[in-house]
């Protein structure tokens, strides 16, 4: 029995939550910044089911959370834990780096809190609270939680972690003339490793860390300015200044978050008016590029396949974690 047939155990709840792509903040929100983070139409669809066990570490931390964190509702559900199907952020057998985990722990917390009578789209703050914690404890204490913010709210997020305090959420809107095109080099990287390459880095020279974290703030801090004044100049011009941080980043630190192939994209990009960075960790996983019209990123993505990338089709996901209703397709 596959995955998607098991997905409708005697009409328990089925939740669906989305991927996400960093517009601007990867790194510098781990350092205060803003992070613009986008929920995508890779989609996790979750359905608690009794008698079954965790099939991931993302699963049975969300899972474990939400049960401590529903209190005496949880007593009433029997043994069980959440069957997910992500089969939706993969292409030709390879993972897509949008936020497949954080998605996981969205819909896994989604589908125990509506199984427990606890309707996910009036609780969003309690959803977002248990999934982050438990996608945190899985990664080991990694990550700023603005993949999972995207997956639980949906559309454009503008994403703060203070340093003391309960993150900030807030959602925003692109101007309008933005085109955004989400692309990949089809080489799967580990966030993880590459965040603790970076921490590693930030011990071990804490000057150099921070003269090279100082622009990437700065910028994020632009861009998110530049978003209601609907700023596309400024928006473009600190995307592309946050690309240069990220590849002065990743030399110091000697890990590939700008890789050749995404550099070349980059320079593409620019030459066509737009931007095109890495989307998260970096490492050639996935990326995104912002145009100020159609023709530019039509002309971007007929170019990519030149060197070595490939267009993703994705569009923002405006409804983020939801309960999905009888015949109603994800």
């Amino acid at each position: 029995m596959s995955t998607g047939e098991r997905m409708t155990w005697r009409g328990s709840p089925v939740v669906v939550a989305p991927g996400k792509i960093f517009l601007i903040g990867e790194y510098a929100v781990l350092d205060g910044a803003p992070a613009v983070v986008a929920a995508v139409s890779a989609t996790a669809v979750g359905q608690f089911m009794p008698g079954i066990e965790p099939e991931s570490l993302f699963v049975a931390e969300s899972v474990q959370a939400t049960l401590a964190g529903l209190g005496d509702r949880a007593q009433a559900l029997p043994p069980g834990s959440v069957l997910i199907d992500s089969s939706a952020f993969q292409r030709n057998g390879k993972k897509l780096g949008v936020g497949s985990s954080a998605a996981v722990a969205a819909a896994s917390v989604a589908a125990v809190m509506e199984m427990a009578g606890l309707p996910v789209a009036a609780n969003r703050d309690m959803c977002f609270s248990l999934a982050e914690r438990a996608h945190r404890a899985a990664q080991g204490g990694m990550g700023s939680g603005a993949d999972v913010a995207a997956a639980v709210h949906g559309g454009i997020v503008l994403y703060r972690r203070p340093p003391h305090g309960y993150p900030i959420i807030q959602k925003v809107r692109l101007p309008p003339a933005v085109r955004v095109v989400v692309f990949a080099e089809g080489t799967p990287a580990s966030t993880t490793d590459m965040v603790r390459a970076v921490r590693a880095y930030a011990q071990s020279n804490p000057d150099g860390y921070a003269r090279v974290m100082q622009p990437l703030r700065e910028q994020a801090e632009m861009f998110a300015e530049a978003m209601p004044a609907g700023n596309l100049d400024q928006l473009l011009s600190s995307a592309r200044a946050y690309l240069e941080g990220l590849t002065e980043l990743g030399e110091r630190v000697g890990v590939p978050i700008v890789t050749p192939r995404f550099q070349m994209a980059g320079d593409l990009a620019i030459n066509l008016g737009g931007v095109a960075k890495p989307s998260g960790a970096g490492g050639g996983d996935v990326g995104v590029a912002l145009f100020a019209d159609d023709a530019a990123a039509r002309d971007f993505i007929s170019r990519l396949a030149h060197l070595g990338l490939e267009a993703i089709d994705l569009g923002v996901d405006a409804a983020g974690v939801y309960r999905r209703q009888p015949g109603q397709s994800s």
